[in-house]
């Protein structure tokens, strides 16, 4: 999804943040930390590494790497196929093998990474153990996406894929991918065909990972209606999570009850700086969008969530 399909696919009737003011006059701007192109993450509890990669485009992007002690490899998304770019050599230097791809969901700010290395010969040199996916029907994609170019776009992916010979599964609610040296991720949900109104990004397969005794929930695109049933069919201890990925970016994702139900301390938000500023781009500067960046902020202002991580390049620099 590029910058401008993003703009244009916001719910229709969207306050404009600068005029209610949420986030000056309801709530404070909350404290960021770790800026920047790639960070580390602490908090997991049995040695393995978090690596959140910055989208090397102005746009929307998902880009995280699992790293064991003995270097074990596990990706999740990867961003735009301009992200394959900068990622192919990360991961050969961290030892050119990852032993599991999962992808959230069918869009290119979440699959185009791999679809670009994946088109390279043997994918560049990288070893790829198998990719997990669970993508809408390419049928039901055409009948309901946001945007045209979508299925044509998944079409290329999934024939590239299939042209790999890499092995491709499909997960199951309730299955545990276990990684040994104490991570593991648990799948939590399957897409649903009865919602068809932003049904690429409900179609978002949610991870729980944990990491001896830390959780993790990785949400990809989550929207309101997967959102609300999760929060409806899965026991409190499945959603409760210590860290939490902002669900489609930080904005129009997931509801305030999703995020009540996880009660995180840390909160990640794939974001870019025009999105957390709610800036419209050009002169308008920040407050001057529509996005609903500002009212989620004050959601976690709300739930006392402890940390907030901001993870960008600042797309006035590009």
């Amino acid at each position: 999804m590029t910058r401008r399909e993003f703009i244009t696919g916001i719910v229709p009737g969207a306050v404009c943040l600068a005029t209610v003011r949420v986030g000056a006059a309801e709530c404070a701007e909350p404290t960021v930390e770790a800026l920047g192109d790639i960070q580390t993450f602490d908090y997991l509890g049995g040695g393995w590494q978090m690596y959140m990669f910055a989208g090397r485009t102005i746009d929307i992007s998902l880009s995280t790497l699992f790293r064991s002690p003995s270097g074990r490899l596990v990706m999740v998304d990867g961003g735009w196929a301009e992200d394959g770019e900068f990622l192919l050599p990360v991961l050969k230097a961290l030892g050119g093998t990852v032993d599991t791809w999962f992808l959230t969901h069918a869009h290119s700010d979440h699959y185009g990474a791999l679809g670009a290395i994946i088109k390279k010969p043997a994918c560049g040199g990288l070893r790829i153990g198998r990719v997990v996916h669970d993508f809408l029907p390419l049928a039901f994609i055409e009948e309901t996406a946001t945007s045209p170019a979508t299925a044509p776009h998944v079409r290329e992916f999934l024939g590239n894929l299939a042209q790999s010979g890499l092995k491709v599964e499909r997960p199951a609610v309730g299955q545990m991918y276990d990684f040994g040296e104490g991570l593991s991720f648990e799948c939590l949900n399957g897409y649903d065909l009865s919602f068809r109104r932003d049904s690429v990004n409900n179609s978002s397969i949610c991870y729980r990972v944990l990491d001896n005794g830390r959780s993790i929930l990785v949400t990809g695109d989550v929207s309101e209606e997967m959102g609300a049933k999760m929060v409806r069919t899965l026991p409190p201890e499945k959603l409760k999570s210590d860290v939490c990925f902002m669900a489609h970016h930080g904005q129009a994702g997931a509801d305030k009850a999703f995020y009540a139900a996880v009660r995180p301390e840390v909160c990640i938000w794939p974001t870019p700086q025009w999105l957390w500023d709610n800036d419209f781009g050009g002169t308008n500067g920040p407050g001057s969008g529509e996005f609903l960046t500002n009212y989620v902020k004050c959601w976690m202002q709300d739930l006392g969530v402890k940390r907030q991580i901001l993870l960008v390049r600042d797309w006035r620099m590009v």
